[in-house]
């Protein structure tokens, strides 16, 4: 998947990111039409500092990918990320997070974690719970390190959940959980939301298949038109 368009631009990105990171644009265009049961996801999660990519930071990020409806992550990927400024972080963050100043210090810088992140999502539709907070810090910090477009096709499963069940509002994590019967530990942990969020994600498809969506394009199509609609 070409998530970055003109790859050659960025001197960080290298030789060895060019080709893992760039594959052929062809792929883009031949996963919307795969099977659901055969398609590989990259399931995506951080925790930030606030809603806003603009003023706010990342703290963590979690990424694992499965197979499928597989909800196994294998590999993963959880790291700290270390801000400029761990001061200007509200005391209400670290309550909700569990995460500590002394920790996230001790974080990797963002562009590392970034592109290991990235390494991993090739060929891959991108799965995530609210996917637009993701996306916009994300395609955000792309743009700042490499000066690249990040456009990778995601599936929303707060969308999917949405339309499945006529919801008036986007839902929550926890209430899809409880709705799918998947327990619920460690909320507003990166590598627990991810781990959830595979498992929903599992759980929807086959609801999806039974009402005759077979693809990726047929889903993510459809949750738009009934979500929002």
């Amino acid at each position: 998947m070409k998530w970055f368009p003109g790859a050659g631009r960025s001197e960080r990105i290298g030789a060895m990111a060019e080709r893992d990171l760039f594959a052929d644009g062809d792929f883009g265009a031949s996963v919307w039409e795969l099977p659901l049961a055969e398609a590989a996801y990259f399931v995506i999660d951080i925790e930030t500092s606030g809603f806003s990519a603009v003023s706010d930071v990342i703290l963590s990020l979690a990424a694992g990918c499965m197979c499928g409806s597989n909800p196994k992550l294998d590999p993963t990927l959880y790291e700290l990320v270390r801000p400029e400024d761990v001061r200007r972080i509200p005391e209400r963050v670290w309550a909700l997070t569990g995460l500590t100043p002394e920790a996230v210090n001790d974080g990797a810088p963002l562009d590392d974690v970034l592109y290991r992140a990235l390494a991993m999502s090739v060929h891959r539709v991108w799965v995530a719970h609210h996917a637009r907070h993701e996306l916009s810090f994300l395609q955000r910090h792309t743009r700042r390190i490499w000066k690249m477009p990040l456009r990778p096709i995601v599936i929303d499963t707060s969308v999917v959940a949405r339309a499945l069940w006529r919801l008036p509002s986007v839902p929550t994590l926890e209430s899809v959980c409880c709705a799918l019967d998947i327990p619920v530990a460690n909320r507003h942990r990166a590598d627990a939301d991810i781990a959830m969020t595979a498992e929903v994600w599992a759980r929807e498809q086959v609801l999806c298949e039974q009402l005759g969506l077979k693809t990726v394009s047929e889903v993510v199509e459809w949750a738009a038109a009934h979500a929002f609609g």
